[in-house]
């Protein structure tokens, strides 16, 4: 195989360099914008100016793991549980989509999870609990020909006191746990926001979860 002429050479590092710059500069920009966002962000700042530790939570508040080791205990209860609060990450499946709706086959909505602070943000996960409204829906609504989902005002991955009533049905029978457990939100108060450190950290593994979906062949999570 001929050696390529030393011009073609060099334009082609220069290329490979512009690349890779461009490639760079564009994920430190993302970070920095997250950053940026969180300093920005309304809730944050109202933190900041107040109680920068963690509060005392309200008498009698529990954690999602509490509430899930005695169900009938707490069903149709009203209480107030702390905990981290995340999206439940969205299957979605690969199909052909129209240009203007590029996640088409994602789920029209993704449920809110609180979770004990240091628990993995899986539904089958001891210690997390479904967040729904009043009226037993999920709390994330995908928005119209877009990947993106509203979640109303709910800070991802911040600690919450959030009110509301627990509910268990009943285990099938010669079944000892309930197959079917949410908690219905009434009220919510915002206790600490993520870190920058954990912001970042977030931001690393969603970015993990967008390659993935490149390698799966019939399904992608939305992180």
């Amino acid at each position: 195989m001929p050696n390529l002429p030393e011009k073609k050479k060099k334009k082609i590092s220069v290329s490979l360099i512009l690349s890779l710059s461009i490639s760079l500069g564009l994920f430190f920009f993302l970070i920095a914008f997250v950053i940026f966002f969180n300093l920005t962000n309304v809730r944050y700042l109202q933190y900041l100016r107040g109680e920068k530790g963690e509060i005392n939570p309200p008498e009698g508040a529990l954690i999602p793991s509490q509430i899930l080791n005695n169900k009938p205990k707490y069903t149709q209860q009203r209480i107030i549980v702390r905990g981290r609060v995340s999206p439940e990450p969205a299957v979605c499946e690969k199909k052909e989509c129209p240009t203007n709706d590029p996640c088409c086959g994602c789920p029209s909505e993704r449920d809110l999870l609180i979770s004990d602070s240091e628990a993995v943000l899986t539904s089958k996960t001891k210690g997390v609990l479904r967040l729904l409204d009043p009226n037993g829906k999920s709390l994330c609504q995908r928005q119209k020909f877009s990947c993106e989902y509203s979640c109303q005002d709910w800070v991802k991955e911040a600690i919450y006191d959030v009110g509301g009533t627990f509910y268990a049905e009943p285990p099938p029978p010669g079944w000892k746990l309930s197959l079917e457990y949410y908690f219905k939100v009434e009220s919510k108060n915002l206790v600490k926001t993520t870190s920058l450190g954990e912001s970042a950290r977030n931001v690393f593994n969603d970015i993990k979860q967008i390659i993935k979906q490149f390698t799966t062949s019939g399904s992608y999570v939305l992180p």
